[in-house]
């Protein structure tokens, strides 16, 4: 394992280095926070699990008496960006990997990379200092310092539950995959979707070994933020800006050849959801031949240069 004196710098190394690839390649930045994610746990969390030991939980993890002093708050400003990839254990990570899959690449279709980007950082901060504004109410209420504002601040799930929030005031009615136990869920609408995986993940919590003093504060407002953010907008009409431009889907009636291709262009065209018509229409193209060459078409783009969008 890595010496701890490192371990902060590999872990932002990583969050900043996985940031600027998404930037620059035509990658999902959900798959890039999942991969990020995974690659923090296996160093921080598999070397001493269960347990994260004190020394890195004080390097990486936020608490809430970090804001209580400018020069602490200036020596530990790295938390608010690394403890949104923190996990308390394996259960922990794997309920957040499934819902950030799910509702993170449903939402990135429907708004982009940006905005994406935006709504879980920005919820992920939210969190934390939601979280942090009710310790403080604690420890004004007369709980001890040492039991409210030292406590760990691991807030991946903050920022996770910031995107179901935007997610479900934006789509609500539309339907997604899920993933519920062992079974695979086409078609499932959205606030059921998110309901279920609220559930999934606060449940998951309680069973995480080594995993104590759940911040639910910071997944109420990180869900919250995330509404907020979207409603923001959604009023500001800047999300259509980011979903790009719709395909027109009339241009796939060229690759109709029999019957049942016909049959396919049709559920196209009278599919009311994008992703539908999405599916669909990839089922279109990966059986059908090019209507230039006669080769089957395995892509969107032939080898002969037909392209079935531009031609």
């Amino acid at each position: 394992y890595l010496p701890m004196f490192w371990l902060s710098y590999v872990v932002f190394a990583i969050i900043i280095a996985g940031l600027l690839y998404a930037k620059s390649r035509e990658m999902y930045l959900v798959q890039i926070l999942l991969i990020q994610n995974l690659l923090i746990f296996m160093i921080v969390n598999i070397p001493y699990y269960p347990y994260i030991p004190q020394p890195i939980l004080e390097d990486l993890a936020g608490a809430a008496i970090y804001i209580s002093e400018p020069t602490l708050l200036l020596l530990k400003a790295h938390t608010f960006l690394t403890m949104m990839f923190l996990h308390g254990g394996i259960m922990h990570i794997f309920g957040n990997i499934i819902i950030l899959f799910f509702i993170g690449m449903a939402l990135e279709e429907r708004v982009g990379k940006r905005w994406t980007a935006i709504f879980y950082f920005a919820a992920g901060l939210i969190a934390t200092l939601g979280q942090y504004f009710f310790n403080y109410l604690q420890y004004f209420a007369g709980a001890s310092s040492s039991t409210v504002l030292l406590i760990p601040n691991i807030g991946a799930s903050g920022a996770i539950f910031g995107i179901m929030g935007a997610l479900v005031f934006l789509y609500p009615r539309d339907k997604i995959t899920m993933l519920l136990g062992p079974i695979l869920m086409p078609e499932v609408r959205v606030d059921l979707a998110v309901g279920v995986f609220i559930v999934m993940q606060t449940g998951i919590a309680f069973l995480s070994p080594g995993v104590t003093n759940i911040a639910h504060a910071a997944h109420f407002t990180g869900f919250a933020g995330g509404i907020i953010l979207a409603a923001y907008a959604k009023r500001s009409n800047v999300l259509e800006e980011k979903e790009g431009p719709t395909r027109d889907y009339t241009k796939l009636k060229k690759l109709i050849q029999t019957e049942e291709e016909k049959e396919t262009y049709k559920k196209i065209i009278d599919a009311d959801e994008r992703d539908v018509k999405e599916a669909w229409a990839e089922h279109l193209v990966e059986g059908s031949a090019c209507p230039e060459c006669g080769r089957p078409l395995e892509d969107e783009e032939c080898e002969c240069g037909f392209n079935v969008w531009e031609n």
